[in-house]
């Protein structure tokens, strides 16, 4: 029923109960004990009406209340799915940022850890380049002290040459000499 046919109505009950009451007192003032049946039957129907209408109306109440209360908890219901779906979200993004976190902290610690590698296998590099210089010095030296012993020791062979050379010509000078001396032949 809507609002205009609910007071249509409550004004017929309250009509139907006033012409009740009249026509009791009439029947009452007039001895007309019929009349005064017939309006205590209004007087009671329009009770009876008013409180089916009462009962309606609080019925029509309860009813919006409930959809009120339902809608309140459609949404209600719509907000605590909207916002556990907005928790869901974030602990994923936070799971996801995390894991891209821990992959970046990864890759920069295999980063960090190949440059330190790097630095070993330079250095090693570099010490066996250093190593292998100073021993190609050190076989160069050996070397060069051994050419240079040799060449002293040529040096001292030819010396010894040229001199016994020397001696073996002086000596033949010499038998040369003697040998002329004393006129042998």
């Amino acid at each position: 029923m809507t609002e205009h046919e609910k007071a249509d109505q409550a004004r017929k009950g309250l009509i139907d109960s006033v012409k009740g009451k009249a026509k009791e007192f009439v029947g009452a003032v007039t001895n007309n004990d019929s009349l005064t049946a017939e309006g205590q039957l209004e007087q009671t129907q329009a009770r009876e009406r008013k409180h089916a209408n009462t009962v309606e109306a609080v019925a029509d109440a309860e009813a919006e209340q409930a959809r009120t209360e339902a809608a309140d908890a459609l949404r209600q219901g719509a907000q605590e799915r909207r916002a556990v779906n907005a928790e869901a979200a974030a602990a994923e993004k936070a799971v996801h940022d995390q894991k891209t976190a821990q992959k970046r902290e990864a890759e920069r610690a295999a980063a960090t850890q190949a440059a330190e590698e790097k630095v070993h296998a330079d250095l090693d590099a570099q010490h066996a380049a250093r190593q292998a210089k100073a021993d190609e010095q050190a076989q160069i030296s050996a070397a060069a002290r051994e050419v240079a012993d040799a060449a002293d020791e040529q040096a001292t062979a030819e010396h010894i040459t040229s001199n016994a050379h020397e001696e073996a010509d002086r000596i033949r000078a010499r038998a040369a000499h003697l040998t002329h001396e004393a006129d042998l032949p």
